[in-house]
């Protein structure tokens, strides 16, 4: 009798070793596969991406060809050639910012949210310098050609802080409202502002974000200081 309970025993550890083995054999199948599909995801987001990149190059190359030729053909004709240089001066001063600009584009007010209770105004939170640069972030995603705020032009050396109750903007300080200016295609930029999830629609929840295109919007050239004191060329 010792030696059949034993037998059956044993049978019985073996069979719920077997049952435990097959469970986590098919859960390591099924994890394997969630992981093999994200990765399938995560590279085709990548490959998507290169794509993009290699179009733009593309168009950077045909826009430079371009232009060689262009030197090329104004080289045979003195006029040609002044005309052709002061183009590409006049091109360089519009991407550095000291430029006056205008074209459609999109205009964004941000402010605070008040509310009234037991007598006594308040505000939900303030503006800070993380919202501004977030919505510049996003207008040049999009593809803003040139952007100003409290008309302050936007350039690559501008500083958004926070000081104190104030916000710098290129050494100017300001405080609500802000009005954020951007010009280039409006239904790229107001797509992109008003994308569900996105940063507009995030803000939203805490401040008083208004979004409106505009047909024509000038944007201010930078009035301030443009010089290098240690960085120079490479030879």
């Amino acid at each position: 009798m010792k030696t059949l309970g034993g037998k059956i025993a044993v049978m019985l550890v073996s069979m719920i070793l077997g049952l435990m083995l097959a469970a986590q054999f098919k859960n390591v199948q099924k994890v394997g596969g969630n992981v093999s599909l994200q990765r399938t995801q995560e590279l085709t987001a990548q490959i998507q991406k290169l794509n993009q990149e290699i179009e733009g190059q593309r168009s950077l190359i045909t826009e430079l060809e371009d232009r060689i030729a262009e030197y090329e053909s104004a080289a045979q004709d003195e006029g040609k050639l002044s005309d052709a240089m002061y183009r590409e001066l006049e091109r360089a001063r519009n991407l550095a910012g000291l430029t006056e600009l205008e074209g459609a584009g999109v205009i964004i007010t941000v402010n605070l949210i008040s509310y009234q209770e037991w007598g006594e105004v308040g505000i939900i939170r303030s503006v800070y310098d993380e919202d501004l640069l977030m919505l510049v972030n996003e207008l040049n995603a999009a593809g803003a050609e040139a952007i100003a705020i409290n008309d302050e032009r936007i350039i690559s050396t501008s500083e958004i802080r926070n000081a104190g109750d104030y916000i710098v903007i290129n050494t100017n300080r300001y405080s609500v409202p802000f009005e954020i200016k951007a010009v280039g295609n409006p239904d790229t930029l107001e797509a992109s502002l008003k994308l569900l999830g996105g940063v507009a629609d995030n803000l939203s929840e805490e401040l008083e974000i208004k979004i409106r295109r505009e047909e024509r919007i000038r944007i201010p050239k930078y009035n301030g200081p443009l010089q290098y004191e240690y960085a120079v060329p490479v030879q």
